[in-house]
């Protein structure tokens, strides 16, 4: 079986072998890590990140979680722990945990909280010293805590990049956006198209590189073939230029007035093709790549550097910074995708209006620099990204690849039952009925191929089964035999 499938390996072309072997390995290192990460409590776990804290958070630090009857328990980098369950008790913890940061101290302390206390018991982190940096534990990281307005009207933001926040809401809304945040970019596998009618009709299978900057140059496409173009590159992230309004999604073109197309059939398509959609919104939605009057090449003001990031934080982080501080939300929209969104924060950038935007539209017409205001994205969901990462072979879902394996591995644990059951199914084929030995060969491997890929997975479970039964049946009839062959000896004997 294992030559069978090193050779079908083998045989493949290039890029589809190097894909197989890629996620295999990949397979591998995720079921490693999977097994090394502890299994203790929320507390235990957040305190491993104690120990990745950033470089200007190596002071002192605690790791805190607040139990449903209100009473905290705190975890320093030594393991020591201490339970508070009065304000009296909670004012000694700097002191036992942490003396460098108890009254007269200059280090300022700083606690890390796990998802739990955050989002479900929010209203304890009143308790928490009011001098104290809070960070969030999500996943593999931790994030500065922020904390705006105060009692009913209070907003808890998770700061994953400098220009770039999460508001703290439902657990399952923050972990998917702390997940496609996080997510690595393959920037072999972004397209930065320009809608411009009377372009071409199809995209290519790869973004076109410039042999110069080594780049991934903007790809032109009619606006009208544009659902079809993204059905044929799944699994790509393409980025788009323009100005939701509704359903609509407007552009301008390097010649001519503005123009729109709906938005539903873009996302549709992009769920169709697996494709991650992203549209960078701007209020002079020029396509880059395009001239503008004096003839200078329109381009996305930071997007150049945004696609050398290596995830998807640094990106919006990179496009966002010009607006001050954006605020990230994520909802679903279907069993396998979600709409993530990108705003500033409420008081960083006023919308523009009236004679300052005006003039903000003619500077960005002069200079052919497009001003990115807002970020939405149609996105895989982390479920969905998973599970084709953890596709050996592209287009058959991982559930039935694995499936399929498991009961070829239950084929060769049967394998001396399922060995009996295909000679009846296909007797072994006879030398003398082949006139030459190349086609006896070739009638010989293709048996040998259809039952350890069809046969074995299609009866491995029941041959199984059998070849207990028959184990079980032939311990049960141990003393019988034992039996028959005593008294059969004694019957031997001469009288």
């Amino acid at each position: 079986m294992l030559v069978v499938v090193a050779v079908a390996i083998a045989t493949l072309p290039g890029p589809v072998q190097a894909d197989w072997l890629s996620r295999l390995i990949a397979f591998g290192e995720k079921a490693s890590s999977k097994s090394a990460r502890p299994g203790g409590s929320a507390l235990d776990n957040a305190a491993i990140h104690l120990k990745a804290l950033p470089p200007n958070g190596k002071g002192p630090a605690l790791v805190a979680e607040v139990g449903p009857e209100g009473h905290w328990t705190f975890v320093n980098r030594a393991g020591e722990r201490f339970t508070a369950g009065s304000p009296e008790e909670l004012g000694r913890v700097a002191s036992v945990l942490a003396p460098e940061a108890s009254t007269g101290g200059h280090a300022r302390l700083t606690i890390v909280l796990g998802e739990d206390t955050v989002l479900r018991r929010r209203t304890a982190l009143k308790d928490l010293p009011k001098n104290a940096d809070l960070r969030i534990a999500s996943g593999g990281q931790s994030y500065t805590l922020l904390r705006s307005g105060e009692g009913a009207t209070e907003r808890l933001f998770a700061e994953v990049r400098p220009s770039l926040l999460v508001e703290l809401g439902a657990r399952n809304s923050f972990r998917e956006a702390v997940w496609q945040l996080e997510r690595l970019l393959a920037r072999a596998n972004i397209r930065v198209l320009a809608l411009e009618p009377q372009g071409p009709r199809t995209l290519t299978l790869a973004p076109r590189i410039d042999p110069a900057t080594r780049r991934a140059m903007t790809d032109r496409i009619d606006p009208d073939t544009l659902p079809k173009a993204l059905r044929s590159v799944g699994g790509q992230t393409v980025i788009l230029t323009g100005r939701i309004d509704g359903r609509l999604l407007h552009f301008r073109p390097g010649n001519g007035p503005e123009r729109s197309i709906i938005l539903q059939e873009l996302t549709a398509a992009a769920e169709a093709g697996d494709v991650n959609l992203i549209v960078l919104q701007s209020a002079t939605p020029r396509q880059p790549g395009s001239r503008n009057w004096l003839w200078q090449r329109v381009a996305v003001d930071g997007l150049d550097e945004a696609l050398e990031r290596a995830t998807l934080a640094d990106f919006l982080n990179a496009l966002g910074a010009v607006q001050g501080k954006l605020v990230v939300s994520v909802r679903e929209t279907g069993k396998e995708r979600v709409s993530l969104s990108a705003v500033p924060i409420a008081g960083e950038s006023a919308p523009r209006s009236g004679v300052g935007s005006i003039l903000t539209d003619i500077v960005a017409d002069i200079t052919g620099r497009v001003v990115t205001t807002a970020i939405e994205a149609d996105l895989k969901s982390a479920a969905r990204e998973k599970e084709l990462d953890q596709r050996i072979i592209p287009g058959i879902p991982s559930d039935l690849q694995f499936g399929y394996l498991g009961f070829l591995i239950i084929g060769l644990m049967a394998l001396t039952v399922a060995r009996r059951w295909w000679r009846r199914v296909w007797p072994s084929e006879r030398r003398e009925e082949y006139g030459a030995a190349i086609g006896y060969q070739a009638a010989k491997l293709v048996r040998l191929v259809l039952f350890v890929l069809v046969f074995l997975p299609l009866i491995g479970l029941p041959a199984l089964l059998w070849g207990i039964a028959l184990q079980v049946w032939g311990w049960l009839m141990l003393p019988v035999r034992g039996w028959r062959w005593l008294t059969g000896r004694r019957s031997a004997q001469p009288g």
